[in-house]
């Protein structure tokens, strides 16, 4: 289980770690940002989030990237991973470790 942020909500529910699996899948939308962040949205609202539980989700990850853009990371879904975002924060542009990864879903 995952351990709750200050708003509570976990960093990686059922949800936020499905999600990944499709960016994993390449089921994603990843050319940008915000169509990924949109993406996140519209797989909220399938899995039957109201509006305030999706927003709080919304509000508390970022689409990161595993390798950073400065680094030579790509807006690709092999690259993208919804994020907790004080995570996504605190690595910067180091790589995402392995097993924050796994703790998202994404391996």
């Amino acid at each position: 289980m995952s351990s709750p942020n200050p708003r509570n909500v976990p960093k990686y529910g059922a949800a936020s770690i499905a999600f990944n699996r499709k960016v994993k899948n390449g089921d994603v939308d990843a050319s940008s940002n915000q169509a990924f962040r949109n993406a996140a949205r519209t797989h909220y609202d399938e899995w039957g989030l109201s509006r305030a539980s999706a927003e709080r989700h919304m509000d508390n990850k970022d689409a990161g990237h595993i390798v950073a853009k400065n680094k030579g990371g790509k807006n690709t879904a092999s690259n993208y991973m919804w994020e907790d975002r004080s995570d996504n924060r605190a690595h910067g542009d180091t790589r995402i470790r392995a097993s924050q990864e796994r703790a998202a879903g994404r391996r």
